[in-house]
């Protein structure tokens, strides 16, 4: 993996492992828990799935909740990239790095045990539950970051401006 980049091959993957790619020439990116034996659960909105039922792979149709297009889905590695590369999130890291580091890439919290990890998107997973998508307020990031730490969910409607949300502006960000 690299200092910078955080890129890192599919070999190295570890369950629970938050992983991310960027999307749209790297305006954003998609985040996910890996979920290991090739899949990952990851939150999606209806207008930005990365896996629509009608595009789904014969991977992916083998999957549990794959009928689903939004929410919290569960999906194979390659569908989850959409052609781009997997990169691995950074925890622990400290302030100073994570000042200096591209948002959406790393946090200062410390993960939890892999077994809660997997544990809280699994259910997630199962109750299709982590609310309405929202690019601000409630998105995959969120989620990501919710099922390594237990931290980072706003159920109160204010807008938190952290991660790679936060480098939008506020009028761009409400028309995703």
């Amino acid at each position: 993996m690299g200092l910078v980049s955080h890129r890192v091959e599919m070999r190295h993957l570890k369950a629970g492992d938050h992983i991310y790619s960027y999307r749209s020439a790297f305006l954003y990116s998609h985040h996910g828990i890996y979920k290991g034996e090739g899949q990952v659960i990851h939150f999606t909105s209806s207008s930005s799935s990365s896996v629509h039922r009608r595009e789904v792979c014969s991977a992916c149709e083998m999957l549990e909740h794959s009928e689903r297009s939004s929410g919290v889905i569960v999906s194979c590695v390659e569908c989850f990239l959409k052609s781009g590369s997997l990169r691995r999130y950074k925890y622990g890291v400290k302030k100073k790095s994570y000042f200096m580091k591209r948002r959406g890439t790393c946090n200062t919290a410390e993960p939890g045990p892999v077994e809660v990890v997997l544990e809280r998107a699994e259910s997630l997973l199962a109750q299709n539950g982590f609310g309405d998508y929202h690019v601000l307020q409630n998105n995959c990031e969120d989620f990501a970051t919710y099922c390594k730490t237990g931290q980072g969910c706003s159920r109160n409607g204010t807008a938190r401006r952290y991660g790679q949300a936060s480098v939008l502006p506020l009028g761009l960000a409400s028309r995703r």
